[in-house]
């Protein structure tokens, strides 16, 4: 005998309960009827069920939700012919909710069974990234401020400067900021919606242009969380299908993630549990390069030196460091030697500290290619993406100084037009 727990509503769950009830030598019952998700995976994580039928338009339904109820059985999904929107969270049995009683069991046998052309409780996987695919830099620094969003903005926007593709993440869930550093107004929880999207099947190529206003030329911006407590919307597995599908658009992703590397909510409950900092292990894992960026100060290289280990533990193999407020007293040569002693790093560059170029910024909405072009700092950081983000074959037309009668940097009236419309 199958046991199925059915979360399904209405007219349909009724009917689906009363005809198996009506013919007692059918090779299946319903040993659960589900008022909502939270009940469906608290009754499958029981070890009741060996198949859950549940209905697409659950709310929360997910394919982190899906995975966590295939771990104990089966899962077909039910989607009604009134449902607008074709999504399957990665389900690869979906039957209309009004198919007849003979096809569902049909389905729910074949898929506790198994067989040689189907594998029994097995999800879909998200669509992987072509061979083009563009790259993924993850740029983090241990706690305490050392510069991170505003180096993170600022290589974004050299990049483009320079006639490459760039989209720049905020996928701190501490403390997000880019869209205040880049004067965006009435901001929108972009990498919310984008997880959401893809939690739900739902985010293709147009869904995530719509996400992707435009903050100069060659330049995109997906906001963060807005604000720090929505940090559990954005689970590992919904990050993992972001990153993907960024990554397919074929343009360079920039993202700025927070401090924190424990995974301590899995060391403290024991069912799944949102992890706090499952946005930037899901980032460091996925990134081809990490900029680690460190302040010029002993505490600040100290963390960084003891969460080395934490970067090769997530199995960063492309490592650059950013020292960045490099001032006097301490001479820069001191600092390469203290770092590059003590760990293995790809490349190591020092920024001069240039707090008045940074706070014009910051009160102007703007970046340093805006606010202060010819900054030591802006310099530096130019010459940082030249190297490190710039594919060679656009090198030739990075961002050197503005030629004579060249246009000048975009004004922000022109950027805040453009974030206009794109919200629209």
């Amino acid at each position: 005998m199958i046991d199925i727990v059915l979360c399904a509503s209405g007219s349909d769950e009724v009917r689906i309960v009363h005809d198996l009830a009506m013919d007692r030598s059918r090779p299946a019952r319903v040993v659960r009827r589900c008022a909502d998700l939270t009940e469906t995976l608290a009754v499958v994580s029981a070890g009741i069920g060996d198949v859950v039928l549940v209905d697409l338009s659950v709310r929360g339904l997910s394919r982190d939700a899906v995975a966590t109820m295939l771990r104990g059985a089966a899962v077909i999904g039910l989607r009604s012919r009134e449902e607008s929107e074709a999504t399957t969270v990665g389900l690869r049995d979906v039957l209309s909710s009004d198919a007849p009683i003979d096809e569902i069991l049909a389905t729910v046998t074949a898929a506790v069974s198994g067989g040689e052309e189907q594998d029994d409780w097995v999800q879909e996987a998200a669509a992987e990234p072509a061979q083009e695919a563009g790259r993924l830099v993850a740029v983090w620094g241990p706690t305490g401020a050392p510069g991170r969003s505003t180096i993170a903005a600022n290589l974004a926007a050299e990049t483009a400067l320079a006639g490459h593709g760039t989209v720049l993440v905020d996928a701190d869930t501490y403390g997000p900021s880019l869209s205040q550093l880049l004067g965006v107004l009435d901001e929108a929880p972009g990498l919310v919606a984008a997880a959401r999207a893809h939690d739900r099947d739902t985010l293709t190529e147009e869904t995530l242009d719509a996400l992707l206003p435009v903050v100069q030329p060659h330049l995109r911006l997906l906001s963060g969380i807005g604000v720090p407590g929505r940090w559990a919307e954005l689970r590992r597995g919904a990050m993992d299908g972001v990153w993907n599908a960024l990554r397919r658009r074929g343009e360079t992703v920039i993202a700025d993630i927070g401090p924190v590397l424990e995974e301590d909510e899995e060391l403290s409950y024991d069912t799944a549990a949102p992890q706090r900092n499952s946005a930037a292990l899901s980032t460091l894992e996925a990134a081809d390069a990490v900029i680690a960026v460190v302040g010029a100060d002993p505490v600040s290289i100290t963390r960084l030196l003891r969460d080395h280990g934490r970067l090769e533990e997530l199995g960063v193999q492309e490592l650059h460091v950013i020292v960045n407020r490099v001032g006097a007293p301490v001479p820069g040569d001191r600092l390469r030697d203290l770092i590059a002693s003590r760990m293995q790093v790809d490349s190591l560059h020092l920024l001069p500290d240039d707090p008045v170029a940074c706070r014009t910024a910051v009160w102007d909405g703007a970046l340093l290619s805006e606010a202060a072009p010819r900054s030591p700092l802006r310099r530096g950081l130019r010459d940082i993406a030249a190297s490190m983000l710039v594919p060679a074959a656009e090198e030739d037309g990075a961002g050197g100084e503005p030629e004579a009668g060249a246009s000048p940097a975009p004004a922000r009236g022109w950027r805040e037009r453009v974030l206009e419309r794109a919200r629209r």
